[in-house]
């Protein structure tokens, strides 16, 4: 893997420090680091300058500087041209990253040696539609979340296969993959799922119901949630990764599947799922 792109979330990495000593430390090892235009431009390093698009086709691997959420946000966009990607934890919680900042050379050495490990992450795709209008193609490795603006309560009619499963009223109600059920979805009392589980989990987020619970169904189904406010300019989200935010007002139809791309993580220590489990959230 020579060509190396760098993609550092810049409110994380202060003055760019990770991002030009990992540059260095690439450099030496023969590498070809990258940078998309506006980090070059900042870190003064306009060398190793590429666009957005050149960056994703052209490297072998993808570094992410920062947190989970750096990652999420990579994972989206570039899941069509299937680069793995190497995270290195500048946040706090870290379950998608490889590494923290302090041994990020010691990662970059594991893969540079072939000595880790490909992880293949299911990602779901929506699309919404009311009336005639339709938006396709969003896409989501965490989780597609449909939840309320204002104080009123949502109305949810929610389908698996065509198959009417049930009515809720609750703020919200998130649609993860096991990737994201560690997430929102355990915040609002939803179940852990084993990461490569080829599940899907649909969890109510303060269901007003005692008897609304979250459902796992097979990562083939196809989900559907008829959303219908109380009143027609009633406004709500609908979130991807809690990053791509659509809002909406009125009847909407929003239909949720496996998406046709995964994201690709690379792991650099022999750590089980459970393991991380019990680091991460005791």
């Amino acid at each position: 893997m020579k060509k190396v792109a760098i993609l550092p979330n810049i409110q994380k990495d202060k003055g760019l420090a990770v991002t030009k000593r990992l540059v260095r430390y690439l450099e030496e090892k023969g590498c070809q680091p990258r940078l998309s235009e506006a980090v070059a431009e900042l870190a003064e390093l306009p060398q190793y300058a590429q666009t957005e698009t050149e960056l994703y086709q052209n490297s072998d691997l993808l570094i992410s500087l920062g947190g989970d959420g750096t990652l999420l946000g990579i994972g989206r966009k570039t899941a069509k041209f299937e680069k793995p990607i190497l995270g290195i934890n500048l946040g706090t919680l870290g379950f998608l990253t490889a590494e923290d900042k302090n041994y990020a050379e010691a990662a970059i050495d594991k893969v540079l040696k072939g000595d880790f490990k490909l992880e293949k992450r299911m990602m779901l795709t929506c699309g919404i539609a009311k009336g005639d209008e339709r938006t396709e193609g969003i896409i989501a490795l965490n989780d597609i979340c449909i939840t309320r603006d204002l104080y009123k309560i949502l109305e949810f009619h929610v389908f698996v296969n065509d198959e009417f499963v049930d009515t809720l009223l609750a703020d919200g109600v998130i649609i993860c993959t096991p990737t994201g059920s560690t997430a929102y979805n355990l915040s609002a009392g939803g179940p852990v799922l084993k990461a490569d589980a080829q599940i899907i989990a649909i969890t109510p987020i303060s269901p007003h119901t005692l008897t609304s619970r979250p459902i796992v169904v097979s990562a083939d189904d196809v989900v559907t949630v008829e959303v219908k406010p109380s009143r027609e300019d009633t406004p709500f989200t609908v979130s991807a990764d809690g990053q791509n935010n659509f809002t909406l007002t009125g009847q909407n139809v929003v239909q949720i599947r496996r998406a046709d791309v995964c994201t690709t993580i690379i792991k650099t220590k022999p750590q089980s799922f459970y393991d991380v489990l019990r680091h991460k959230l005791k």
